[in-house]
């Protein structure tokens, strides 16, 4: 049996979602839904508590925005745990390289997805499926995306959503996925699922949110320091390897400067001179031509011109 595990934002979860469960899933399931309508649980918290709670032997940790787009995937999934007794996690889009800095999976290039985005009504097709093996349904990963993670129940309690590290709603499909594979497991995407999740990058990480994100990745990075960087499913030459972490190495550093106190007080300080160029900028033809004036009367009117366009072009 498969039990669905759902942090939901209000008592139940959305009706669309309840029947969509109902007439594609194909197999026996239960719905273990954690009411967080009070904001009582974090993520880690609540799919811990929907752990403790399922009897399935397949547990899917799902969000409460998404919507199943193939039919008979409960059987589709039974299916692929049983061919792959290695696998531990099975996910619709994930990463196939981590680096040692702390950045979210989705930031590199090495991606296999079979997925879809809905914002605000507009579908986005993620289909990504470069990495996969000719002929085959799965993927190796390192990490898959938490929108739709399904796992072997037998792992629990060997691992756990860690609640003693984080806190919050992020870096929690990165840090289970690095515990599967501690657990010699693999991590794998499937392309023969098909999830629709409503999101929107405009809308995902409000500044709060944002905050803990960066908070809980740099908490990631140092708890699995040993294992950064890391590749599955790809074949990485360890100096590509080396190289890829550098230039997050390098994009890290960058972060840090402009998120630095130092930085903060500069940007105040020149913000002045920032708003005298557009000001330069907006009124730049009137200004030339009254330079033009003073150079007509004889007042060296071309030399404040070059100064005046050297000042807006190069500052």
């Amino acid at each position: 049996m498969i039990s669905i595990i759902i942090c939901s934002r209000t008592h139940s979860i959305p009706q669309v979602l309840h029947d969509n469960i109902k007439s594609t899933v194909g197999s026996d399931y239960e719905l273990v839904v954690i009411d967080n309508s009070d904001s009582n649980y974090d993520i880690f918290q609540a799919y811990n508590e929907g752990v403790r709670r399922a009897k399935g032997d397949i547990l899917c940790f799902a969000h409460d925005d998404i919507l199943f787009q193939s039919d008979l995937w409960g059987i589709t999934i039974q299916q692929h745990f049983a061919d792959n007794t290695d696998i531990g996690i099975i996910g619709v889009g994930g990463s196939h390289f981590l680096s040692s800095y702390p950045f979210y999976w989705s930031s590199n290039s090495f991606i296999s997805e079979h997925c879809l985005h809905n914002d605000h009504g507009e579908t986005i097709t993620c289909f990504h499926e470069d990495y996969f093996p000719e002929g085959s349904p799965l993927s190796e990963v390192v990490v898959v995306d938490g929108l739709c993670m399904f796992m072997r129940a037998s792992l629990f309690p060997s691992i756990s959503f860690d609640t003693k590290t984080y806190r919050g709603f992020h870096a929690y499909d990165m840090d289970i996925c690095m515990q599967v594979i501690a657990q010699n497991m693999k991590v794998a995407v499937c392309r023969d699922i098909t999830v629709e999740h409503a999101w929107s990058e405009k809308t995902a990480f409000k500044k709060k949110s944002y905050q803990m994100l960066n908070e809980n990745l740099l908490l990631f990075a140092q708890k699995w320091t040993d294992w950064l960087p890391i590749t599955r499913g790809v074949n990485l030459p360890s100096h590509t390897t080396y190289k890829l972490n550098q230039t997050y190495s390098h994009a890290y550093d960058s972060f840090l400067v402009r998120h630095s106190h130092a930085y903060q007080i500069g940007h105040i300080i020149l913000q002045p001179f920032h708003n005298l160029k557009d000001i330069f900028n907006k009124m730049k033809d009137v200004i030339i031509q009254i330079f033009r004036k003073i150079e007509d009367i004889g007042g060296g009117g071309n030399l404040l011109i070059f100064s005046f366009m050297h000042f807006t072009l190069y500052n």
